[in-house]
């Protein structure tokens, strides 16, 4: 599979010590024996790289390699430039001279492979299924703005906006969250709550409605904070922490 040259003597030393260290910096898993090579996922067959010596030891496998394994040698090597905000790739003078070099090999390369070979979709119209698979492909290979998320936000929130759910929807919601532990709301929360319904009138029957909703809970404390909650959870807010009996008061 490889060659017997210096490379792959430099190539086996650059792994073979990786394998024994712990690094903190920021990393990328390599191949011993690429996949494309029939490599496997075992461990022995991985090593943590730094982001050099991982396109190091691609280099140095275009040098270990021949006919078509070095033509998938040159694959991997130009893709190892590729760069977007979630990878910390690096520049440096060997990046730039070696990557381009090879990347000159690896267009002429591509060229001589697709020569003749008729594009899968030429000509073709997606329709159905297989539009639809196409655009979530395509979807989910990119991270909307922040722009593009606020305003999607905006409109949902506006599509629900004085909608009334039915009595189906808050049964389903109920049952749901029924049994779990509801924390306290933080200061900002409740401060957001607050400004919301500053100035605005309680309906009638409001006092009625949360004395109903209070019969039969339980008070308790604990840190200043006190919440009532139903006795079939009570144990639950016990071995939290929490106390029997309503907050002190100045």
């Amino acid at each position: 599979m490889f060659k017997e040259n210096k490379y792959t003597k430099y190539y086996y030393l650059l792994t073979d010590k990786a394998k024994g260290r712990i690094l903190t910096e920021y990393t990328e898993r390599h191949h011993i024996i690429p996949h494309s090579l029939g490599g496997s996922d075992d461990k022995d067959n991985l090593v943590e790289l730094t982001a050099r010596e991982h396109f190091i030891c691609h280099w140095l496998l275009i040098k270990m390699t021949e006919g078509e394994n070095r033509s998938k040698m040159l694959y991997a090597l130009n893709g190892m430039k590729a760069e977007n905000r979630y990878q910390q790739r690096y520049s440096s003078a060997i990046t730039a001279r070696v990557y381009e070099r090879y990347r000159i090999e690896h267009a002429k390369n591509h060229s001589e492979r697709m020569k003749g070979k008729e594009p899968w979709n030429k000509g073709r119209k997606l329709e159905g299924d297989e539009l639809v698979a196409h655009m979530e492909r395509t979807r989910t290979r990119r991270k909307p703005s922040p722009e593009i998320v606020a305003a999607a936000q905006a409109i949902r929130i506006a599509k629900v906006t004085g909608r009334k759910q039915s009595d189906e929807t808050k049964l389903k919601k109920s049952l749901a969250l029924k049994g779990k532990l509801k924390g306290p709301m933080n200061y900002e929360q409740k401060l957001k709550r607050s400004i919301t319904m500053t100035g605005q009138k309680k309906k009638l029957g409001h006092a009625d409605n949360v004395r109903l909703a209070n019969i039969g809970k339980v008070s308790i404390n604990k840190d200043g904070i006190e919440k009532k909650v139903k006795r079939d959870v009570l144990d639950q807010w016990l071995s939290q922490g929490w106390v029997l009996g309503g907050r002190k008061r100045k």
